[in-house]
């Protein structure tokens, strides 16, 4: 049974994102009422999408770029199929292909022509946000009407959104794959030395492909979700932001941006903590341009405070 010292090391993300809610709730109470937590879940899913996709990417000691703009790419890919087409499952199916292409193209030239993950994303992220002009011109609209669109964007299950429960699925999923399964090991091995990953014998070049593609499928995912939310899609959505929160997410969490260790835990509460922050600054009618002000001092609090715990346990280690 740990004590409570080694409980705070370990799991201080919870104790944060805990602390966050009650100072909140008490500069204001609608902040803990039942519709407000249902808001929240409903708008941390796409940020949780993000996280989830670059956390294998990080840990395994790489970066996507690409993901937040890739995101609005994909949900404009699902627009121009339904309208074309008229139906859900065929622009659902080309998200998915587009999504998957591009992690492909983005891990092939990452683990085949060892080209730095940083440049490759960052082209990628450009080329999203040049092909999202380029498929609907500025300030046209793909309005997106529909039972799934609905389903999707609005619908709950016991006063949870479905989104969010396939969010947490997923994440459950992923818990499991990464802490069970040989893939998840080779993903640590990787971030921790590359190089002794090979003369372990593992397919190095085949994981840092298959870690870009589930990277891309959540942006994929997450595109079909923000656009399902918002009922219709154009150029010109922050997805920057969305990327850069899902970063502070898993970082927030715990994971080590230079590769090797994380949790999917510490990703999930990571995410909880920046949807936290985000609502409340809404809630409180905090001006905009103070936002990221705001934003950027608590984050940057919470990881003095991951740090000095980090130091903590590696001296008690030693």
């Amino acid at each position: 049974m740990p004590d409570l010292g080694t409980l705070l090391r370990e799991k201080n993300i919870i104790f944060v994102t805990l602390g966050l809610c009650l100072v909140f709730y008490l500069i204001s109470p609608r902040f803990l009422s039942l519709d407000n937590m249902s808001a929240i879940s409903r708008q941390i899913v796409p940020i949780g999408l993000i996280a989830l996709g670059q956390f294998f990417v990080v840990v395994s000691g790489n970066i996507d770029l690409s993901m937040g703009m890739g995101s609005v790419l994909f949900a404009i890919v699902l627009g121009v199929f339904f309208g074309i087409t008229g139906g859900v499952g065929v622009g659902i199916v080309a998200v998915i292909v587009a999504s998957l292409a591009l992690g492909y193209f983005n891990g092939t030239l990452v683990a085949k022509l060892k080209l730095p993950a940083f440049i490759v994303t960052l082209s990628t992220l450009f080329m999203a946000q040049g092909l999202s002009g380029l498929i609907i011109p500025r300030g046209q609209q793909i309005f997106l009407m529909g039972g799934f669109f609905k389903f999707i964007g609005a619908e709950k299950f016991m006063g949870l959104y479905w989104s969010f429960l396939f969010l947490v699925a997923l994440f459950v999923l992923a818990y499991v794959v990464y802490n069970h399964t040989r893939w998840g090991a080779y993903v640590i091995a990787i971030g921790n030395s590359e190089e002794n990953a090979r003369l372990a014998g593992i397919n190095v070049d085949r994981v840092k492909t298959g870690i870009f593609m589930f990277s891309a499928l959540c942006s994929g995912f997450a595109g079909i979700i923000l656009s399902s939310r918002m009922g219709f899609v154009q150029p010109g959505l922050d997805g920057n932001g969305l990327l850069l929160d899902g970063i502070a997410a898993i970082i927030i969490g715990g994971t080590l941006i230079l590769g090797g260790r994380g949790t999917i835990g510490g990703a999930f509460w990571g995410v909880l903590f920046i949807g936290v922050i985000n609502n409340a600054l809404n809630l409180l009618n905090v001006e905009d341009v103070w936002h990221q002000v705001f934003k950027g001092a608590v984050i940057l609090a919470a990881l003095g405070a991951n740090y000095v715990l980090w130091q903590s346990r590696q001296a008690e280690a030693h």
